[in-house]
């Protein structure tokens, strides 16, 4: 799926300096990607341990792939909404997991069309580090979220709520606090969806990927 490709070279990542050392993931795999693929990986920092343990997952962050010319690159939730070659964006962590629809079907010249628009509008935009349901910030998952719901009708997991998650262990408790001022504060209600949702979507599957010999 050709997304963002057009408007592709104005744009300037900011890219974290946190790396992942988790060493059952020290092979990345080698995959057969297309545009449109979902690309999951561990961020690490303070952040990435609250995800890990609010959602029992190893995937804290995720992007959607596409190609300009010969090359992949991520379009991803930062600081601020950015795009990001392939190969830096798989440095930053010894995970590197891809998945892509079941059903390529929906994928359309007009659906294309779509996301192109409603991603370039997303660009530099701000992080959303109190993970709200709202357009003005954005947080990583729920970008790639609303860009297959904007351009393909198609709403990948149902929305979860803050409560739905593992709240109570230290490492999410102090993030909450931190942001929120309390844990009090933490609107419970608010839709939300983590990068493990998407990872664990029924309408998804691994990317195949390359033999040995290829």
């Amino acid at each position: 799926m050709k997304i963002l490709a057009f408007f592709l070279l104005s744009l300037v990542s900011l890219i974290p300096a946190q790396a992942s050392f988790l060493a059952k993931f020290a092979k990345k795999p080698n995959y057969l990607l297309q545009e449109g693929d979902l690309v999951f990986q561990d961020t690490g920092g303070r952040q990435g341990a609250a995800v890990r343990a609010a959602t029992n997952s190893p995937y804290t962050h995720c992007g959607v792939v596409f190609k300009e010319g010969h090359k992949f690159y991520v379009f991803e939730a930062l600081q601020p909404v950015c795009v990001t070659p392939l190969e830096k964006w798989k440095r930053r962590s010894r995970i590197f997991y891809a998945m892509r629809l079941k059903d390529p079907s929906p994928i359309t010249a007009e659906a294309i069309k779509k996301a192109r628009a409603w991603a370039k509008m997303q660009i530099a935009k701000p992080y959303d580090l109190k993970f709200q349901w709202d357009n003005e910030s954005l947080y990583c998952s729920e970008l790639v979220w609303k860009l297959y719901h904007k351009a393909l009708g198609i709403q990948l997991c149902k929305t979860n709520r803050f409560q739905h998650y593992f709240l109570k262990k230290p490492e999410v408790k102090s993030i909450i606090i931190q942001r929120y001022g309390s844990e009090t504060a933490l609107p419970k209600n608010e839709p939300v969806v983590a990068p493990s949702d998407l990872a664990n979507s029924s309408l998804l599957r691994e990317v195949p990927r390359r033999s040995k010999k290829g």
